[in-house]
């Protein structure tokens, strides 16, 4: 080692080496500045290095004068009174981790939201078939109609080459202030899921759509949704509704929209929901919704695509409603359950391809003929 200027000449490497070890004890918590008896980082870096505290300081000054390097004071770490030894890993993801999580999670989810939009579904019976839409059944409420409900339920149930669509509402399943009306039912919420079971198992349902009775008091889980999923029923179960493509084994097909209830209304025209539909969404063959405790079909043409689309509107199985009587709602329960009819073998006849039926056995007796004349 030489000296330059007054002070020793050393190189890179040793300059770079003793800094290390000045920043190694700053870390360790030796402070730069004498404080009471503890060796400071100086004298703990020289006894490190084997040489005196002056001759460490003179090598700290000509790092500084010959290649500009200085202590990097900040990295003085005071130590601590006590150390608590770390615990094992708790299993929670950490930061980036989570983030890998959730983006592989959230393309899944995107995927699946996607398909959701028009999931398709085969149907394995050959020669023309029926879609049957059951109003509101509110099963548990005093009102019920339970001959005709489960008059309706055995036409489905026996007549070959029919499907179902229960549009939602299945028990009253008050909650809150309503859950005062419990006391006008004679029947139970216990006994009111033996009759959920004894509905949803009757039918192989193409689709059940949760409504709004039937989505209150669900913190512990939809009891329909448990139903159809223990079950391992082949339908759909859908909350919010479902759109599907329909595809027939002769290769035609048609698509079908169902909601417990569409939005928009009008005082003119109780289907009008219907329309807007069609206007401002999907033309879809077939559109179904209930909820309103009204019947209203109704046929809507479009050009573009040429396309006749039938809307259905069905009522309910519930006779008695003392809200509709504070309200002063007109009484237009005509019809508590629709159907559609479609004959593949006029798929390209918009007229003769999907007929409505405002009778459930009325529509039976028309496919029992279609079928029978295509076999």
């Amino acid at each position: 080692m030489t000296k330059l200027n007054g002070g020793p000449k050393i190189n890179l490497d040793l300059a770079e080496a003793t800094l290390a070890v000045v920043h190694e004890c700053l870390e360790d918590g030796f402070p730069m500045e004498p404080n009471g008896p503890k060796a400071t980082a100086i004298s703990e870096a020289a006894r490190r290095l084997e040489i005196s505290p002056p001759t460490l300081k003179n090598r700290l000054q000509s790092t500084e004068r010959q290649f500009g390097l200085t202590v990097d004071k900040s990295r003085f770490t005071p130590k601590r009174a006590f150390t608590v030894d770390p615990l094992p890993h708790d299993g929670e993801p950490d930061a980036e981790e989570l983030i890998r999580q959730l983006t592989e999670r959230h393309a899944k989810r995107k995927t699946h939201e996607e398909a959701a939009k028009l999931q398709h579904v085969r149907v394995n019976t050959e020669g023309p078939v029926a879609v049957a839409f059951f109003g509101d059944p509110h099963v548990d409420d005093p009102g019920c109609a339970w001959g005709d409900l489960e008059r309706d339920i055995c036409i489905c149930r026996d007549t070959p080459g029919f499907m179902a669509v229960n549009i939602g509402d299945t028990t009253n399943n008050w909650v809150g202030r309503l859950m005062g009306l419990y006391a006008n039912q004679e029947v139970t919420s216990k006994q009111a899921l033996t009759l959920i079971e004894w509905v949803l198992t009757q039918l192989p349902w193409l689709v059940t759509v949760g409504g709004n009775h039937d989505t209150w008091n669900t913190q512990k889980g939809d009891v329909s949704e448990v139903i159809h999923r223990l079950q391992k029923m082949p339908g759909l179960y859908q909350n919010v509704g479902a759109r599907m493509a329909v595809h027939l084994p002769s290769g035609a097909s048609f698509t079908m929209n169902v909601r417990h209830d569409f939005p928009g209304g009008s005082q003119f025209n109780p289907a009008h929901a219907l329309v807007r539909e069609t206007l401002f969404n999907h033309r879809d063959h077939i559109l179904a919704c209930g909820h309103r405790h009204t019947s209203a079909p109704i046929p809507i043409w479009h050009n573009d695509p040429a396309r006749l689309c039938h809307g259905f509107r069905v009522g309910t199985y519930k006779d008695f409603d003392h809200y509709a009587k504070e309200k002063g709602f007109k009484e237009s329960n005509w019809a508590r359950s629709m159907a559609a009819v479609i004959d593949p073998a006029h798929a390209d006849d918009p007229v003769r391809f999907i007929k409505p039926f405002f009778s459930l056995e009325e529509a039976a007796e028309y496919l029992t003929y279609l079928r029978r004349r295509a076999a």
